[in-house]
């Protein structure tokens, strides 16, 4: 080596490796720490190896969770870099865009469409319920098909039932089509009521022998409503679920079961529900409630005491804010009557 050439240089971690022996072949001291799977080697050629064998990308994942206490000064560098070429990337990304004219458009989630617009104003306005939507790519807001049906001044709900009691398999479906004026409790009566036969009798003709219900075959029923008007529904209950539903709370009247939903904006470790009535129109159940795109109504047959190990809080049905002040406001007397104990004619009469 010449005197002008300047000698290898090796990058010295922070924190030095023990002495301990290449991982690799087991014959050098270690050198290296693999920022992937943190295998220590001793050379270039070892690393090599290392990922020639292993398939180790031989990058650290710079998105993994690392502890505080565990946090160094090489995290913090990686951190750093992976911000900065996140930033690069949205700059070119912008770029690319403008080149080719195409608009830029806000955060998925932040715009509602009109109908979902109109939607949250109505229930507002003439149900007194709050809808939150989620982001669209979220599963729960793709299910949701709940809409306002204009000619009935009424929503139509996509509602989902949860039998937390059921422990082994499915406790839990999804109806689309449920008329706010309807029941829940009816529902629940009609499909344990229902026979295995999916259609009704006039589909297949009165002599015809009735067919048992495939596994994907809604259960036709009628429900009552608080306008006198019976609606036709189709349910999409599970077949395994509706039998399991049947044998376990077949013989239970719907008025010893506890029926819940769950109260929004409380702590996950103070889970808080509000009680409803199901033998009650749905709307009424859900004043002054904030739903999260559609209810989720509880089915228990007793009260849950904990969930999670949390202690549960339930509340009893919630009334309007203003209804209380009404109810605490003093009484004021008429203007006739302070007229009269005033005794000023002029202006009262």
């Amino acid at each position: 080596m010449s005197d002008t050439e300047a000698p290898p240089v090796v990058a010295a971690d922070p924190l030095p490796l023990a002495k301990s022996k290449c991982e690799q072949c087991n014959i050098h001291d270690a050198k290296y720490k693999c920022p992937s799977c943190l295998l220590r080697t001793c050379s270039l050629s070892c690393s090599k190896q290392h990922k020639a064998s292993s398939g180790c990308s031989g990058e650290r994942d710079r998105s993994k969770f690392v502890k505080r206490a565990e946090y160094d000064a090489n995290t913090l560098m990686s951190d750093y870099g992976f911000l900065q070429d996140l930033a690069r990337d949205c700059t070119n990304l912008s770029h690319d865009a403008e080149e080719q004219g195409v608009k830029g458009r806000q955060p998925a989630g932040t715009v509602l469409t009109r109908a979902q617009k109109n939607i949250m104003a109505r229930a507002k306005s003439e149900r007194q319920v709050i809808i939150r939507y989620m982001s669209p790519g979220i599963q729960r807001h793709k299910a949701n098909k709940t809409l306002w049906a204009s000619s009935r001044s009424r929503l139509v709900w996509t509602v989902e039932f949860v039998v937390p009691e059921i422990e082994a398999g499915l406790n839990k479906w999804i109806e689309t089509g449920f008329h706010d004026v309807c029941r829940v409790g009816d529902l629940w009566t009609k499909l344990l009521q229902s026979g295995r036969c999916a259609r009704q009798a006039n589909d297949l003709g009165d002599e015809a022998p009735p067919r048992k219900r495939a596994r994907n075959d809604p259960v036709r029923i009628q429900l009552a409503s608080d306008d006198g008007v019976e609606h036709p529904f189709s349910s999409a209950i599970p077949l395994e679920l509706l039998q399991t539903l049947k044998s376990d709370f077949g013989q239970t009247p719907i008025e010893d079961l506890v029926w819940l939903i769950r109260v929004q904006d409380t702590p996950a470790n103070k889970p808080t529900f509000s009680k409803i009535n199901p033998s009650e129109p749905l709307y009424t159940q859900l004043r002054y409630q904030t739903v999260l795109e559609f209810p989720t109504v509880y089915v228990y047959k007793q009260a849950p005491a904990e969930i999670g190990g949390h202690t549960v809080t339930i509340e009893e049905p919630r009334v309007s804010s203003i209804e209380t002040e009404v109810s605490n406001t003093p009484d004021v007397p008429t203007l006739g009557e302070a007229c009269e104990s005033e005794s000023l004619k002029s202006p009262c009469e």
